[in-house]
């Protein structure tokens, strides 16, 4: 069973998420699909308005994987077909982060943290789970320090500075 936070940042909360990111090790950003696998690799959230950025991996490489990496076969609209994407990404040390979409502010469609904890087909997890573990749980506490709540729950968003401002009861 995975885990996962809830949270809400913008553009510039995002700045802040991957400065701290930063400081936690090499941490790498990979895009959920691109044209080829090194276009995977990104230093930067790509700005909002651009489509397709709405999911990111964020890989710290002091936790060694390799990638396996499959393609779009199926895209209707054909604007996609042939590009790359991680395979399998929750057999992985990965951290999901998924944008929220601000629509609606309080719940449906908030963005997220999240470590599958996806064990192999052997049976391990292929990786130092504890070590994990304690990094994704720096994630989070970071997130939890910085962000607020509407209200108090597991299921309610952390809002970071920013998007307190902006969408929120005033500033954190």
């Amino acid at each position: 069973m995975g885990r996962q936070t809830a949270v809400a940042m913008t553009d510039e909360d995002e700045r802040a998420f991957l400065a701290f990111l930063r400081e936690t090790g090499d941490i790498q950003l990979l895009e959920s699909f691109a044209p080829t696998p090194e276009d995977l690799r990104v230093d930067a959230f790509v700005a909002r308005e651009e489509p397709g950025h709405w999911q990111y991996h964020l890989w710290n490489p002091a936790f060694p994987c390799e990638f396996e990496y499959g393609q779009v076969t199926a895209d209707p609209t054909g604007s996609h077909q042939g590009w790359h994407y991680i395979a399998r990404p929750s057999y992985l040390p990965l951290i999901e982060y998924g944008r929220h979409n601000f629509q609606t502010v309080s719940g449906g469609g908030c963005g997220r943290v999240y470590w599958a904890k996806c064990r192999t087909p052997g049976g391990d997890f292929g990786y130092d789970f504890e070590a994990f573990k304690e990094w994704y749980g720096q994630v989070v506490r970071w997130i939890r320090k910085n962000g607020r709540q509407f209200e108090k729950g597991a299921y309610y968003p952390y809002f970071l500075p920013d998007a307190w401002a902006r969408f929120g009861k005033g500033t954190p």
